[in-house]
């Protein structure tokens, strides 16, 4: 016979602690849904760097490293090159204009400079001759125009002594008289077709002529190259100046366009500097600068700008001094310059840090009061110099931040630091 089963309930013991398990259950998801989504992470503060947003002078510059050279510059380069056969002066050395400094040898130059300049002369020859005889047939058109108006002149003067016996009832031959009138009027209407001719004939010799004489000068103007390429195995000094160390040796083979040396005009310094790409749209030709040297200040202004980017992200500018130099600065001498964009003036300000990198200047952990914790706080900065950097909009004087870098917070909401921090000010 079947026996009924009675149903028991869940002890008492054991209702309890389920019951404490689904209220922190509920208790935790309850704060996970409140914090809509955000993040904590727990941090140790004693690596970080903490700075106040403070008040004050503020004034964007830029620091960079430039180095002293010479206003004028002109390098040495080879044109055809060829075996080193003297060397006249060495590097170093103080040189004046058209001094000697190397000579070369080149057979292979020499000689074809020898066979262009024959053919330049044959050419320069037979386009004489032809400057020549087109100068002489415009001369011969001349002489014919000439002599038609000649013949008709004395063919006129005898139709008019005609004219005078016939008058006087003196006998000319009628046949005669109408010959002489249509020999006039003939060789006059040969005068003008011969004009003519003229004037189309010297307007083509003129063309031609001005063609010639231009072929001339430009077989002159290669005669005198071909005798400059014979000078260019001769290198001279260009100008008056430093010349710096010469990289030949004698009976060293040189190539084509090979760059042996430059003279340093020493009369005026200038500075030479690289400066990070941010800056390109701010360096203005003009923009001031300065620098220190022996416990003494110099100010210098930008007087060029190159505007290429290196591979080091940074383009190049000259300087020049504002007044005279300091005494004994040399070239290749290295100056530290601070190049200003703005004038000093109050600003809300903080100290720049490893954070601007990760963040672009966008959003910043600020410290709370009781520097138990940090959350992240939207803002917008604007000039800098290498210390400071301006706050525009989203930080107030006496905010506390984290300047230091960004990498392990993983971007989190909010941070906790294991030991509060203590905020002076």
């Amino acid at each position: 016979m079947d026996r009924k089963i009675e149903k028991k309930g869940i002890p008492l013991k054991r209702l309890i602690p389920i019951t404490v398990i689904c209220l922190v259950v509920i208790y935790l998801g309850f704060a996970v849904y409140s914090r809509s989504g955000s993040t904590r992470l727990k941090v140790d503060p004693s690596r970080m760097t903490i700075s106040q947003v403070q008040y004050g002078e503020f004034q964007e510059y830029y620091p960079f490293d430039g180095t002293v050279v010479p206003v004028t510059t002109v390098y040495l380069d080879v044109e055809d090159g060829g075996r080193v056969e003297e060397k006249f002066v060495e590097g170093g050395k103080y040189v004046e204009k058209d001094d000697k400094i190397v000579r070369f040898s080149n057979t292979s130059t020499q000689l074809n400079n020898m066979r262009n300049e024959t053919e330049a002369v044959k050419t320069l020859d037979a386009l004489q001759a032809t400057a020549l005889t087109l100068n002489q047939q415009k001369l011969n058109r001349k002489e014919n125009l000439l002599t038609k108006e000649y013949n008709i002149k004395s063919m006129e003067r005898q139709l008019k002594r005609y004219d005078a016996l016939r008058k006087e009832n003196i006998v000319v031959s009628d046949e005669e008289y109408e010959n002489l009138v249509e020999k006039v009027e003939y060789n006059k209407a040969l005068l003008e077709i011969q004009k003519e001719r003229n004037k189309m004939e010297d307007a083509l010799a003129e063309r031609n002529l001005k063609q010639t004489e231009w072929n001339i000068d430009r077989v002159k103007l290669s005669m005198e190259l071909y005798s400059k390429q014979i000078e260019n195995l001769v290198v001279t000094a260009p100008i008056s100046g430093q010349l710096s160390s010469i990289s030949v040796e004698i009976g060293q083979k040189i190539g084509p366009g090979t760059r042996i040396g430059w003279i340093d005009k020493l009369d005026k310094l200038k500075i030479n500097a690289g400066i990070d790409q941010y800056y390109l749209a701010k360096v203005k030709v003009g923009t001031k600068g300065k620098f220190t040297l022996d416990g003494e200040k110099y100010d210098v202004e930008v007087i060029k700008i190159y505007p290429e980017v290196d591979a080091s992200r940074q383009f190049r500018v000259d300087m020049a001094f504002v007044g005279d130099p300091p005494e004994g600065v040399k070239r290749g001498q290295t100056l530290t310059t601070e190049l200003s964009f703005s004038e000093a003036g109050q600003s809300l300000m903080v100290k720049k840090g490893g954070f601007y990198q990760q963040t672009s200047g966008r959003w910043v952990y600020i410290i709370s009061e009781d520097g138990k914790t940090a959350h992240k706080q939207d803002m917008r900065l604007g000039r800098q110099n290498p210390r400071d950097v301006e706050v525009l909009e989203g930080l107030k004087e006496g905010d506390w931040i984290i300047t230091s870098g960004y990498d392990t917070f993983k971007e989190a909401d909010e941070l906790i630091f294991k030991e509060p921090l203590k905020l002076n000010g």
